[in-house]
This record gives structure tokens, C-alpha cells and sequence, in this order.
């Protein structure tokens, strides 16, 4: 019986670890093991209450100011607030009102960019379009607030320079993620988003909506990050594609779980509240996690969606406390309402609303994302996949240039996203380009999957053929012995590699295998290479 184990001290340190490991294991179990008390048509039940609450209310006002953050729930239950139940019988409505503000500047402030990321949300909740909404691209003017850093300004111009300018809400950049993420759109420069994004990060694994400056390093490790802010970061996470893989979002995950009390819910400014039970909600469906599964509920069955609904009134409405506190009274809060039911509608379709308007969006922002590149143009499909997977970009100008050659530096740079191998890549966050390249040439060297040139030197500036595409896609697939038993004598080296290639659908319509690939064959080789592996 463990006879590996050489001395006594070193059995007493695996017996410890043993039991630390079974402690923590029969703890989290103990505690995170339930089934939710609540059923999802149970909560559908209850949103329903919520919806007609809406309704009853602001159809008093021909519905004026369901537009913007009212739209998103309603939107979550599949109510069109375009539609003619929430449209009066002279054509007004919640979109009608929203627009003519906007034509007039109001509640679009320039000092604040948040102003027009709510809008954008809005619109789309709404099912409009927010690249021409009350005579403005809204989704532009948010694009083009994406400063050097990679952050979104807090504000969208500039009294003087009339340009973005501010580095110092996170929030900004949050939800300038969120919005274009609503609107289908690609974030334009995803790494440096990211990047600034987890630098914010504070040492108890949160985040608050502001940039922290101290003198001192230890005053940061003094910061008592919010529950709110956490779980924004943890949507934009979601929605650039990461998730507990990352340290970063690990880290956010658990600063919500230590903070999670015993009714499922959570505590922030101050107060237990339904709105951060709603934003740990979205947040969790943003990065795939259930908010009524097994994960986050506790051994009574409590889970944030049971805490959230402690908030609903009669009414349909929701309260911000349950009991008096400083100001606040037990009674109807619209900004407790609105962020409730979009909490419902993410738990209940366990997905993120902001997921559902992607989704729904992106068809019609694939369409617009580049003029030189179409949905009736080839692998437009395969592309987009890896455009959205940010394994591929296109060019400031606004063009995608489908038919520009892929060198040998810049193919193992796709090879290295789409196998998920990026987390290797040293130089990824902090070196130029050219060094983001030679990392990945040397994993994709170093697995096998490319080798040096005739000269046995990697030639990086050369063009990458579609023999030398099919061979690298073979050796990726893990297929290489297989293709050498079909070569033939007489025949090409590559002889093997291609016919096997051929069987498993890499090779794309007119394959000429000494001429150089462009950037759509690639991509219809590498999403063909994705899905073999899946």
C-alpha cells in the first residue's frame, strides 16, 4: 500500500492533502449539491406577472420609456415592443418616443458614453436597427470610441478635441463590449479589450465600476470590489469568448461564490437587493454556467433566481428591499423592476439576454461588416465563424481583402486560436505582433504540425501553398501516419496527404496545390479542420 512513498514524511504530506482535498470536495458538495426549489415554469409564471405589470403601466403613457432598459426583459419573453400589443391605435410606441429623443439629442449625452451604449441595447431589444436609428449609426459612433489601449472611452467626444476621451469608468468599457456584442458586431480590437479589461482586476478577484490610482500598492489590496461590477466584467468575458479557463474569470467566479449568502442571493451597497441577484445571473449565462443548476444553488434549494423573486410584489413589481433602509421603502422601484426581469428571462431561457440579441443580430452585422466580402462570396459562412472567434480580422479601412495571400508567419497565428492553444502563446499580451507570430511558428513547429523549407528555414514572409495548407492540416488532425501509408510509389511526397485531405472535406472548390491560399481557403480548411476535431 503506497509504496511509492519513500518515508513517513512524505506519507504524512500526501495523507494531508488527501484529506484537505476530501474535506473541500465533501464541503462544496454539501453546500452546492441541490436541485432549485423553484422550477423554470414557475419563474415563467412569475415573469409573466412582471410583464403585465409593464404593460398596464405604460400603456397609460402610450408607452413611452420601455425603451431602454425595460425592452431588454421584455425582449427575454419574446414581447416585441414594436409590435401592436404594446403599440397604441395612432401608431405610438416605446421605439416612436426612444427615436424622437434621440433626433432631438436627448438622453444622449456626449460626456457619456453610457448613454449611447444603453441606447444601442435598447434599440435592439426592440427590434430596430442601431446602425440607423433616429438618423444616427449608433454602432459606429461606439466603435470608433475604442481608444489605443483598447479601452472604450467614457465619453464619446471631447468638448475641445472633439474626439473619445477617458480611461477611468470600467463600467464604459463594459458595456461598450456589451452593446456591440447586442449588435452583432465583432469588438474591434478584441486582445487589447481584453487585455485592459483584466488589468482591472482586483486582488480579492473583483472589480468596481471605477479605475483605482493609489500611491501605495498595498491600499489596493484594501479594496472591497462590488458584486454588480464583478459580474459585468464576467459578461464582457463571456462575450469576448473566455471563460473558467482564464485565472482572470476563475478568479471573478470565485469572488462571487465567497460572497453568495445563504438565500442564494448577494449583498452589495449596502443591502441584500434583486439587481445583484439579476447581474450574477446574466453574468453566469454568459460564460455557460446554469444560475438555478446545481453549481450555484445551496443545500436548502436557494440560488440567485430564488433569491431575486423574494423581491417581487403583488403587483409584479419589484421592490429594492425587503425592508426599510435609508431612503428606500418596500414599495415598486423601476430600476429593482427592469433589472429583474431581465434576470428572469436569462435564468429562464438559461442564456444570457445579451446572448439572444447576438444571436439575433449578427446575420444582418455579417452582412455590413465588410465591403468587399459577402454572404454569396465562397466559405463567407467558414470566415465569419473565425472573424467572430477573433481568429480572424479585417482591416481599418473596412474591407477584408478575401483574396490576399496567407503568409507562413500568419497561418500558424490562426492554426495556433482555432486548436485553442492560444493560453501557450508567452508573447500573446505583451510583445509587438512579429513576436506574437514567432511564438506561435515555434508551438506549431514544436508539436509537429509545420516544418522548415527546402533550405530547413521556416522562409516566414513566403506564401503558404495549398499543398503545404492540406499537409499542415493533416498533422494538426493527427492523421500524418495515416496519410504516409496512402502515398504511392512514383508519387509526390505529398501525394498521401492529399488524397486523405480530399476524404476529410479540407480541400476547397479550384485547389491547386502549388499556388498560394488566400485568407477564405485557409478558412475553409481550418473551420473543416474544427469540426473533425470536435
Amino acid at each position: 500500500m503506497l509504496k511509492g512513498l519513500k518515508n513517513n514524511r512524505f506519507f504524512n504530506l500526501a495523507l494531508a492533502l488527501f484529506t484537505i482535498i476530501f474535506i473541500f470536495n465533501s464541503f462544496a458538495t454539501s453546500i452546492y449539491a441541490e436541485t432549485s426549489k423553484l422550477t423554470r415554469e414557475e419563474l415563467y409564471k412569475k415573469a409573466q406577472k412582471t410583464i403585465d405589470y409593464y404593460y398596464n403601466n405604460y400603456k397609460e403613457n402610450e408607452f413611452e420609456g420601455i425603451l431602454d432598459w425595460p425592452a431588454l426583459g421584455l425582449f427575454g419573453f419574446k414581447e416585441d415592443v414594436s409590435g401592436e400589443k404594446w403599440t397604441t391605435k395612432d401608431g405610438k410606441n416605446g421605439v416612436y418616443w426612444r427615436e424622437q429623443q434621440v433626433k432631438e439629442g436627448s438622453g444622449l449625452r456626449k460626456s457619456a458614453n453610457t448613454d449611447y451604449q444603453r441606447t444601442i441595447i435598447g434599440v435592439c431589444s426592440a427590434g430596430k436597427d442601431p446602425r440607423n436609428f433616429g438618423g444616427l449609426n449608433l454602432v459606429e459612433i461606439e466603435k470608433n470610441t475604442m481608444l489605443s489601449s483598447g479601452k472604450f472611452a467614457d465619453s464619446v467626444e471631447d468638448n475641445k478635441t472633439k474626439k473619445p476621451v477617458g480611461e477611468d469608468l470600467i463600467n464604459a468599457h463594459i458595456f461598450g463590449i456589451i452593446s456591440l456584442y447586442c449588435a452583432g458586431e465583432p469588438i474591434p480590437d478584441k486582445d487589447k479589450a481584453l487585455k485592459w479589461l483584466e488589468k482591472q482586476q482586483h486582488p480579492d478577484g473583483g472589480y468596481t465600476y471605477d479605475v483605482k490610482y493609489f500611491e501605495d500598492p498595498e491600499d489596493y489590496a484594501l479594496i472591497d470590489s462590488d458584486i454588480d461590477m464583478t459580474a459585468a466584467a464576467l459578461m464582457a468575458f463571456g462575450m469576448l469568448g473566455e471563460d473558467e479557463s482564464n485565472p482572470v474569470v476563475q478568479k471573478a467566479l470565485n469572488f462571487l461564490h465567497e460572497r453568495q449568502i445563504d438565500d442564494g442571493g448577494f449583498e452589495s451597497w449596502g443591502s441584500v437587493n434583486p439587481e445583484s441577484c439579476s447581474w450574477v445571473i446574466l453574468a453566469l449565462t454568459s460564460i455557460g454556467q446554469d444560475p438555478m443548476g446545481e453549481q450555484w444553488t445551496t443545500k436548502d434549494g436557494n440560488n440567485p433566481t430564488t433569491a431575486l423573486l423574494k423581491f417581487q410584489l403583488k403587483d409584479g413589481s419589484f421592490t429594492h428591499v425587503l425592508s426599510e433602509y435609508g431612503n428606500y421603502r418596500v414599495s415598486s422601484n423601476a430600476m429593482s423592476t427592469e433589472q429583474s426581469l431581465y434576470g428572469m428571462a436569462s435564468a429562464y431561457n438559461n442564456k444570457s439576454v445579451f446572448k439572444m440579441l447576438h444571436e439575433k443580430y449578427r446575420p444582418q452585422s455579417e452582412k455590413s461588416l465588410f465591403s468587399d466580402y459577402k454572404p454569396e462570396d465562397f466559405a463567407f459562412k467558414e470566415t465569419m465563424d473565425l472573424v467572430y472567434d477573433y481568429t480572424l480580422s479585417g482591416y481599418p479601412d473596412g474591407t477584408f481583402k478575401p483574396n490576399k495571400s496567407v503568409t507562413r508567419s500568419e497561418f500558424p497565428q490562426y492554426l495556433v486560436n482555432v486548436l485553442g492553444l492560444k493560453g501557450e502563446v508567452q508573447g500573446s499580451k505583451d510583445f509587438p505582433d512579429t513576436n506574437w507570430a514567432d511564438e506561435c511558428i515555434k508551438i506549431c513547429a514544436d508539436k509537429g504540425y509545420i516544418t522548415g523549407t527546402a533550405n530547413d528555414t521556416n522562409s516566414p514572409d513566403k506564401n503558404i501553398t495549398g499543398e503545404q495548407l492540406m499537409v499542415i492540416l493533416i498533422r494538426a488532425a493527427g492523421l500524418e501516419e495515416k496519410a504516409k501509408t496512402m502515398n504511392e510509389e512514383g508519387k509526390e511526397w505529398s501525394y498521401g496527404y492529399l488524397k486523405l485531405a480530399k476524404e476529410m472535406g479540407f480541400i476547397y472548390e479550384g485547389f491547386k496545390p502549388k499556388e498560394a491560399v488566400n485568407r477564405v481557403q485557409c478558412a475553409w480548411g481550418l473551420v473543416r479542420l474544427g469540426e473533425k476535431l470536435d
